[in-house]
């Protein structure tokens, strides 16, 4: 196991945000690196809020869109070793609608484990064309401004016929919202209890939820996307396409986490600091069998229960609730085998390497330059140099 130089990793991680926001691909940022559970790298950049001149700070508070599916899946998992729900228990015992005809019309039999690994036939109405299947029938992403509350968008999501049976396929997917309603069924509370009663509440945590509210509000960042002439405040109803498939793309609506009245999606609609999802983020790298049991933790599952497919692009498969890495060399990365790693579209990025006990946090107010930009290899590239 190797060790990071300080100086190294300071230098090459502070040229990455500052290149980044000299080039106006983010407007702010906080990024944190630590090792054997010490912090290494602490820093909070640019603006929170750039129309308030309002700077970023470490408690900071952002919209963590997919940042949200780690919450939901080591709660859920939590769950598991608790022996409330099982791995192959079917959706139907607690959703009894939740039965998406397949593509040959017959009713599916989804179980959580198809929920985890997103191997249970749904979609993203964002993967789809803007007038695709979900958009007619209404299903919501989780990240705009609905119509319906969590029952009902998954009832409607329940109308739409699956892509591929149960186990036949992946793709990212509404999953972790189907699971996010198990999971309040289940527990016999609300999915936000439930996420506090697994999660929050015994980590210690102070900032998540899927309600901002006034105690909050002023340490709320601001939403911004790229264009074509720099960063841009993002107003509800933007719909912002993907670089790489500008048919498909994210209709956001960042009031949503202030409205009270919003569903909980548990794929999507959560909101935190850096201090809480590095929090959660620690508690998968220290493998602590006393928080979730080797055989179910997403830290292991590429080796127990991985899923062959180019989830993050080539050489990435993916396991429970994030990206795994399988061959370094096809996903041309220095990041080691078993290496865990996702985003979210508002602007984020994670990795957790097991090899060399890292885990890196990127949480920034600015889509997509945060998720999937070249500041996330540039910091990636720089947390590798500084091994020494």
């Amino acid at each position: 196991m190797t060790a990071l130089h300080d100086a190294r990793l300071r230098q090459g991680v502070d040229a990455a945000i500052d290149t980044a926001l000299h080039d106006d691909r983010i407007v702010g940022a906080v990024v944190c690196v630590t090792q054997h559970g010490v912090k290494r790298y602490a820093r909070a950049a640019g603006w929170a809020d750039r129309e308030a001149q309002r700077p970023m700070q470490w408690d900071s508070v952002f919209r963590l869109a997919s940042v949200s599916k780690p919450f939901v899946t080591v709660a859920v998992l939590r769950a598991v070793a608790q022996g409330i729900v099982a791995l192959d228990a079917p959706v139907s015992r607690w959703l009894p609608f939740f039965t998406p005809p397949m593509p040959d019309g017959r009713p599916a039999r989804i179980n959580v484990y198809h929920l985890l690994t997103h191997t249970a036939g749904l979609d993203y109405g964002l993967a789809q064309a803007v007038n695709g299947p979900y958009a007619q029938r209404g299903v919501s992403d989780g990240l705009d401004l609905a119509d319906v509350d969590l029952a009902g968008n998954l009832r409607r999501l329940a109308e739409v016929p699956l892509n591929y049976a149960p186990s036949h396929g992946w793709a990212y997917s509404l999953a972790i919202d189907v699971l996010g309603a198990v999971l309040s069924e289940a527990m016999r509370m609300s999915l936000p209890d439930a996420i506090q009663t697994l999660v929050g509440a015994p980590l210690g945590l102070r900032d998540s939820g899927f309600f901002v509210d006034a105690s909050q509000a002023e340490r709320l960042t601001a939403a911004y996307a790229n264009g074509p002439d720099g960063t841009v405040p993002m107003a509800d109803g933007l719909r912002l396409p993907f670089p790489d498939a500008p048919e498909q793309g994210v209709r956001f609506a960042p009031s949503r986490i202030t409205d009270p009245d919003a569903y909980p999606s548990g794929g999507a609609g959560m909101s935190g600091s850096a201090a809480d999802v590095l929090t959660l983020l620690e508690s998968l790298r220290a493998a602590d069998p006393a928080w979730l049991p080797r055989a179910i933790s997403p830290l292991h599952c590429g080796d127990l229960c991985g899923i062959d497919v180019a989830s993050r692009g080539p050489g990435w498969g993916f396991g429970y609730g994030a990206g795994v890495l399988v061959d370094p060399a096809l996903a041309e990365t220095p990041q080691s085998p078993g290496t865990l790693a996702w985003g979210g579209v508002y602007g984020h990025h994670w990795f957790i390497d097991p090899k060399h006990d890292l885990v890196a946090l990127v949480l920034t107010n600015t889509a997509y330059e945060g998720m999937n930009g070249r500041l996330t290899v540039d910091i990636r590239d720089a947390v590798y140099q500084a091994l020494a």
